[in-house]
């Protein structure tokens, strides 16, 4: 029993090093490696300020709708399954920035 658990770890492990080490599926569209992972980091750090937005200046938030503009048609690029989560967890980073920035202005 411990040799079939072994053999099932070791092929879990296997798995989960080959899937961090292949490039995503942007990468092989666009025929890179490591840079493929970039959008990911982007959209981490775009999305990242979401709980501050209200205190973040105008030009930041800005800067952040055009970053998320910028990072959209690489997330539409994506699998259907990536691309629908990150594209709809991008539109409400977008949206909430802009909301906040349209209410500024109002002010």
């Amino acid at each position: 029993m411990s040799r079939a658990r072994g053999w099932l770890a070791a092929s879990v492990l296997g798995v989960a090093v080959a899937a961090v080490a292949l490039p995503g599926p942007v990468a092989l569209a666009q025929g890179q490696g490591a840079p493929a992972q970039d959008w990911k980091k982007e959209f981490e750090e775009v999305c990242a300020k979401t709980q501050d937005a209200m205190a973040l200046p105008l030009k930041e938030l800005e800067s952040l709708v055009a970053r998320c503009d910028k990072l959209k048609p690489t997330i539409e690029k994506l699998d259907e399954s990536q691309r629908k989560v990150y594209a709809r967890r991008l539109k409400v980073c977008r949206d909430l920035y802009q909301f906040v920035i349209e209410s500024r202005v109002k002010e």
